[in-house]
């Protein structure tokens, strides 16, 4: 994959899958220009890829602040053009089922997880395909995006079915611009995200979260902690860039998961009479709905 001299832009790039990918980028020839809630993380990693030979520009991002977003984009479109890489990649986790958590349980994940991700789409995209020289767009989901989940994920597991939503949107319209659309659908990852409280947004207080339970935080980041490598993460997401395949699907173990809960779709459809065949026609010809890889 070439991308010697070109930029990647990548948000919650501090740690985790973020800074995994920014390595990758790196190690490819890649400018990084690398953005997180989080200074002093984000002066660290910046720091490390320097020290491995990389050109790093960071940029302190609340992808959730809209007006910090804009500002951010301006300054990265004056100084670099449109990222011919974008990476989607900031978000959180909070523990609570969906009948139990609390308003800003709601209001914090998906302000992130969601409009974080919308903004970026708003303010980068579009300046990519006037630019006409092709690239990426890469969105960081998860494997709770395409299987139900419940219990403690299913809030978070509501994002990220949005996110897997709009990737597949996406990587039909963009297909005849020369963008390659892609969604990381990653199982346990070994990163920091059990402790996602540590950077609140504005207007979400930790008093108005849901409170783990004794031992909870222990349990959950000792179990993060056996998960894949963020290293490992960024090889598959950029073999499957290689390979032009828009679902990035790091743990195959999920595999009879995804395909139950699509045949718990297929077995919904009824044999009643068809009445929205006109539409659908419609919609084809005009998208040109082509199968996705």
């Amino acid at each position: 994959m070439d991308i010697e001299g070109e930029t990647a832009f990548i948000t919650g790039g501090a740690s985790g899958i973020g800074l995994a990918l920014a390595r990758r980028c790196a190690a490819l020839g890649a400018t990084v220009l690398l953005a997180d809630i989080e200074e002093a993380a984000l002066d660290r990693a910046a720091a490390d890829l320097r020290r491995a030979g990389a050109t790093v520009k960071t940029y302190r991002l609340d992808v959730s602040d809209r007006k910090n977003y804009e500002d951010v984009a301006t300054r990265v479109l004056d100084a670099f053009g449109p990222p011919h890489l974008l990476f989607n990649n900031a978000g959180v986790a909070w523990k609570g089922p969906a009948s139990q958590a609390l308003p800003d349980d709601w209001e914090w994940i998906v302000k992130v997880n969601v409009l974080g991700l919308g903004y970026g789409v708003a303010l980068f995209v579009p300046k990519m395909i006037q630019a006409g020289r092709g690239g990426y767009v890469v969105n960081t989901g998860s494997i709770t995006g395409l299987i139900t989940a419940v219990g403690a994920a299913a809030v978070y597991g509501m994002t990220k079915h949005a996110v897997v939503a709009i990737s597949e949107a996406l990587a039909h319209e963009l297909r005849p611009h020369g963008l390659h659309v892609a969604v990381v659908c990653p199982g346990q990852v070994a990163t920091n995200i059990g402790n996602a409280d540590r950077n609140l947004i504005s207007g979400v207080s930790r008093e108005g979260l849901s409170s783990a339970l004794p031992g909870e935080r222990e349990f959950t980041n000792q179990s993060i902690a056996q998960g894949l490598s963020p290293d490992d993460v960024a090889a598959r997401v950029f073999e499957a860039l290689e390979q032009k395949r828009t679902y990035v699907v790091t743990h195959p173990e999920y595999k009879d998961e995804v395909i139950l809960r699509h045949r718990q779709i297929e077995n919904a459809i009824t044999g009643r009479p068809e009445t929205d065949v006109q539409l659908l026609a419609m919609a084809k010809a005009m998208f040109a709905l082509s199968p996705l890889t």
